[in-house]
């Protein structure tokens, strides 16, 4: 099940980008826009994204090659509308992999909260009960403002002069219109990127935010000698994490901003592939990762339709777990 491993590898590691592309840089002049853009209360936001996996199969069994084709290209896509003074977003997102494509909706409206499952079709409406077990990372955040800021601290201290660019002047095309952009560029090393990675293991075994998440929607778990099966606790999912990032060398990390004449950043590129060390050893041999993002409608108002929840289209928070696609809860309960 090395797979599933690096799946979660992967989507932390795009986590860890996203958290990056929206709070930092260490040049003064890209800083003020970083600190401007977190000012934004309302607008839109929309994106892309692709994950190539390239194979090793030597090695390998049939059933081991065919479960790793079925993340060998994953692709997405979201939009989000948001209005943070009235507590009001709507997110909409696509994911395909393995030939297969999942719709997610979210629903924030105040204090009441829905998400529209995929393939069935049907609303689950997050209840006082649902919030109150979740607590610990209220107001829909996953991981804190405290990790956040923690982590912006730790990525401008890496950062040198000479790793980011200031370039040319662009023309963006958004749904908001053609907009005049200034672009800046940063490029890190292996080194810069595993210890920026390392640091944030770190901050993430003391976010008790994400360790509430991890602890409620995913579950690992290991074979023992006994033929029994044991959980693996929230910190040693992250050590796992970081043993299998030192298989792999980070062969590019780059990073481009534009930045509008208002001094907001309005697109943000991310490109990151890893090679293996190891190029005999079978399994992955690296990936590609690339993700585009785009805010527009900055700080004006929004409109919001929310759905109608009826005793049809909605289900109980006791029915989720029979209802959920198999593709897609296999991926949230997880063993080796």
């Amino acid at each position: 099940m090395k797979k599933k491993v690096l799946i979660i590898s992967a989507f932390l590691l795009i986590l860890l980008v996203i958290i990056t592309a929206c709070n930092t840089n260490s040049l003064a002049e890209y800083k003020k826009a970083s600190e401007k853009t977190e000012q934004i209360t309302k607008g839109q936001t929309g994106g892309e994204f692709t994950l190539t996996t390239e194979i090793n199969p030597e090695g390998l069994t049939a059933e081991e090659i065919k479960e790793l084709n079925y993340i060998k290209d994953m692709k997405g896509t979201f939009s989000v509308v948001f209005d943070d003074e009235k507590e009001k977003a709507i997110i909409r997102s696509y994911l395909n992999f393995g030939g297969l494509g999942y719709d997610f909706e979210v629903y924030i409206n105040g204090e009441e909260v829905s998400m529209k499952l995929p393939v069935i079709g049907k609303y689950l409406k997050v209840d006082e009960e649902m919030l109150a077990e979740g607590q610990e990372y209220s107001g829909n955040q996953i991981i804190s403002e405290e990790s956040k800021k923690e982590f912006t601290k730790k990525w401008v201290s890496l950062m040198n002069e000479e790793d980011v660019f200031k370039g040319k002047n662009l023309v963006l095309t958004t749904p908001d219109g053609e907009v005049k952009t200034t672009e800046y560029t940063i490029k890190l090393s292996d080194e810069q990127i595993k210890a920026l990675f390392k640091d944030t293991a770190q901050i993430l075994s003391r976010d008790e935010s994400l360790k509430s998440f991890f602890n409620k929607n995913i579950r690992v778990t290991m074979g023992k000698a006994d033929g029994e099966k044991e959980n693996k606790t929230f910190e040693e999912i992250l050590d796992d994490i970081l043993r299998s990032t030192e298989k792999f060398n980070v062969d590019n990390f780059t990073y481009r901003a534009l930045v509008d004449i208002d001094g907001y950043i309005v697109n943000e590129i991310i490109d990151i592939s890893l090679k293996t060390i190891d190029a005999s050893e079978e399994g992955i041999a690296g990936m590609k990762y690339h993700l585009d993002i785009k805010t527009w409608d900055i700080n004006k108002d929004q409109r919001f339709e929310f759905p109608v929840l009826t005793d049809e289209n909605t289900l109980k928070p006791a029915e989720m777990e029979e209802n959920m696609p198999s593709g897609i809860e296999d991926y949230f309960k997880i063993e080796f």
